[in-house]
Order: structure tokens, then C-alpha cells, then sequence
């Protein structure tokens, strides 16, 4: 019976010990606790209750460094009194104050997800798909307080590396760690459902969806269906194989010969033209027209298969063209249009 009181009592007189010891520091010394790099007056007043006259965010005096404690002598905490208007009344102060500035562990939870972010960023995928292990972690002390953490590059190779994480506090003081971890991510990619032939018109039942570890850029690879559904490609595929973007080959909008209307835009200004296609060319490609009211070639990148944005500055013989006299204007479709000979002629 008399074992368990002592057990039902032990928990009541750590936290009492706890409270106290937020108080006084070593020696019965009144201490005060700040995870900010100055003390504020309500800081203050859990020591000296006079100094609740004062606004309680008002910053008083700078704390510590992270991690160490400094004395305030109670003639300083009377000059600091004077300046801010603190009537001491009939109270009498402690004669020394410790201001201890406080650490905290850092949390293996807060580690991962700083890497998985950095790594989701630059791999543009979620945090969620990335998985990160640290490798003998043993949560270092940092400043308590609000942090914002930035982790540096990792190589996603599933091997043991040292990655950089930088903390940051409120008043933009940082301090760098270095963690060992193994990371890799994974990504959604689409892939061949079954062999593919070059030249194969790509349907819905030729492709699927699968989860595969990220080795490069992602930008090299299709991730979503619509990029690949009514396209060739320029290489047989294997089943089950990720499609690069660059073996997409993409169907034909303008034909040789085709007329389309070319566009050429000088701020408000627009030039438009008929122009016919000296080659094949898919959207988005740059491909030779001919301007049916000058004669002469001009490049434009295709838009549609109707019209083509003409490339300002482009000629065929010269790499800089020659501008016009200053003032040279052309009637098209009853506008006045300003504009060089190898942009719109």
C-alpha cells in the first residue's frame, strides 16, 4: 500500500519540480526561460510582476546565444526599469536574474519531412511520394521556438548520404546540420502495355500507368496519357518500358503546300499574311513559308493548321536582318504596318 501512494505521488512531484525549476536557476538564482533573441517585459514579469506595466511584447533587452545563460544584475534590471517607466513601487528585486536562452531537440518527423519537400520541389511530385531514412539520427539541439527548415540537394539513390539541412529562426539566424539518410522517390510514369512498333498509332489500350523509382528528370518522360494518346513513335518500345517524350513523334498539322494565315506582332501592331508551307510540320514546330504577297521566305513556328506565328528577326541569308528607313509602312488589309523586309516580307 505504501509502494503505490509513493508511485501515485511521483508524477505530482516531477512537475512540481519542473514549475519550480522554470523559475530558479542553480542556486535558488531566479531564472528566466526565452527562445526569442531579446526578453520581453511579460518575460520579465513571471520574475518581477512591476514590470507588467509595460506592454508585454516590448523587447527589453537581447538574450543569449542559443544554448548559453547570462546574469542580469539588479542594477542593470533598475536602469532598464528607468528607461521604459517601470515604477519598482515597494518591491523588492532579486539581486541577480539568469537568462537562459533554450534548446530543443530536433524531431526526426520535422528532418524527413524538410528533405522530402526539398526533394519533391526540384522533382516536382508530391512529398508523399518520397522515402526517407535517416541513418543514425540522434535529434541534435536547436533553437526552441519556430523553425524553417531547408534541406540541400540529395542524389535519390537509395544509398547512404550526407545532406545539408539549414535551420532558420524567426529573426533569420541559421545554422546548418549534417544528416546522413538514404533517399528515394518514386513517381507515376506511362508505359508500354504491350510491345510497340515504330510508327504505331497509340490508342488507350496500348499504355498504362505504373509507379517506377525516379532515375532522371522527369521531364524526359510522359506522365500523363493524354501526352501520348494519338502519337507515334520513332522507336519500337519494350512492354512495360517508360516513354521518352523525345521518341514521340507528333502528327503533321500543315502540309507542304497547305495556306495558312502568318502572324506577325509588333506590340499593338499585327501583321497577318497568307503564307504557303514549304515542308510538313507538327505544332510547335518551326518550319518555312513562303509569303504569298512578297515572294520571299520567311519562318514561322506553327500554331494550328490554319495559321503559323511568323519568327521576328529570322532570314534565311542574313543572320541580322537590315532594318528599313524609319517611318516604312505597308497597307495590309487597310492598316498602316511598320515592319523589317525579313520579318514580313
Amino acid at each position: 500500500m505504501e509502494r503505490s501512494r509513493w508511485k501515485l505521488l511521483m508524477p505530482v512531484g516531477l512537475s512540481i519540480l519542473c514549475a519550480i525549476s522554470q523559475v530558479l536557476g542553480a542556486g535558488g538564482v531566479p531564472a528566466i526561460e526565452t527562445e526569442h533573441e531579446s526578453v520581453t517585459a511579460a518575460e520579465l514579469a513571471r520574475v518581477m510582476p512591476e514590470w507588467r506595466q509595460a506592454p508585454p511584447e516590448t523587447k527589453i533587452l537581447y538574450a543569449p546565444l542559443p544554448g548559453l545563460s547570462r546574469e542580469l544584475l539588479r542594477a542593470e534590471v533598475e536602469r532598464l526599469a528607468a528607461r521604459h517607466g517601470i515604477d519598482r513601487a515597494a518591491g523588492e528585486w532579486p539581486e541577480r536574474i539568469l537568462i537562459v536562452r533554450r534548446l530543443r531537440p530536433l524531431s526526426d518527423r520535422e528532418v524527413e519531412a524538410a528533405i522530402a519537400a526539398s526533394l519533391a520541389e526540384r522533382c516536382r511530385i508530391t512529398p508523399e511520394q518520397i522515402r526517407v531514412q535517416l541513418v543514425g539520427f540522434h535529434s541534435p539541439q536547436v533553437p526552441a521556438g519556430q523553425l524553417r527548415l531547408r534541406a540541400g540537394k540529395a542524389s535519390n539513390t537509395g544509398e547512404v548520404e550526407i545532406v545539408p539541412l539549414t535551420w532558420i529562426t524567426e529573426e533569420k539566424r541559421s545554422g546548418t546540420l549534417w544528416i546522413r539518410a538514404r533517399v528515394s522517390a518514386v513517381a507515376s510514369y506511362v508505359v508500354a502495355a504491350h510491345e510497340l512498333e515504330p510508327e504505331t498509332l497509340i490508342g488507350e489500350n496500348d499504355i498504362t500507368v505504373r509507379n517506377s523509382a525516379i532515375q532522371a528528370s522527369l521531364e524526359d518522360w510522359v506522365r500523363d496519357r493524354s501526352e501520348v494518346i494519338g502519337k507515334r513513335l520513332a522507336r519500337r518500345l519494350g512492354a512495360g518500358e517508360k516513354i521518352p517524350r523525345a521518341w514521340l513523334i507528333r502528327p503533321k498539322v500543315v502540309g507542304r503546300g497547305d495556306v495558312v494565315e502568318l502572324r506577325l506582332a509588333r506590340g499593338l501592331i499585327q501583321l497577318r499574311v497568307p503564307g504557303e508551307a514549304q515542308q510538313d510540320g507538327a505544332a510547335g514546330e518551326r518550319i518555312m513559308f513562303r509569303n504569298l504577297q512578297s515572294g520571299r521566305q520567311v519562318a514561322a513556328r506553327v500554331e494550328d493548321s490554319q495559321s503559323a506565328e511568323v519568327i521576328a528577326g529570322f532570314d534565311l541569308t542574313k543572320k541580322f536582318p537590315k532594318p528599313t528607313r524609319a517611318g516604312a509602312t505597308e497597307t495590309t488589309k487597310g492598316a498602316a504596318i511598320e515592319h523589317t523586309p525579313s520579318e514580313a516580307k
